[in-house]
């Protein structure tokens, strides 16, 4: 056992740098905005650690991977896009339940149906926001 031990310690002293560099060789030729979410997903790993969440860490730690070895600033600008597209669907939903609720004339609904709506908008500005931005970086 002692002798298995002392052979394969030497073996992941000298494997440990390959690993390494053949990580940051992946970094320094990753995509720019596919950097970009490696340094954000980092970060939520940092914090998810601090405060010992191990099923968030796990999460993200498996995102992580998934972006080093699937992203492209094509996939990236396409994700943007699909949220875009999504969120100008709620949109539109939120605006026929709004006519709706004013062609019944409930006016607590309308207040309500309104706020959605308002809320959705928001959120639709701020995917395209990242869009343009996500854009803009390429």
């Amino acid at each position: 056992m002692k002798r298995t031990f002392r052979l394969v310690i030497p073996a992941m002293m000298l494997a440990m740098p390959i690993a390494f560099s053949q990580l940051a060789l992946a970094t320094e030729t990753m995509d720019p905005l596919c950097q970009s979410k490696v340094e954000n997903i980092q970060k939520q790993l940092g914090i998810a650690k601090e405060h010992g969440n191990e099923h968030r860490v796990r999460g993200l730690e498996k995102s992580l991977e998934g972006v080093r070895r699937h992203c492209s600033n094509e996939r990236v600008i396409e994700d943007a896009e699909e949220e875009v597209s999504e969120s100008m669907e709620e949109v539109r939903e939120r605006q026929a339940e709004l006519a709706e609720a004013q062609r019944e004339g409930d006016t607590d609904d309308i207040r309500k149906r309104s706020e959605k709506l308002e809320e959705a908008v928001m959120e639709l500005e701020e995917h395209q926001d990242e869009l343009e931005a996500l854009q803009n970086q390429q």
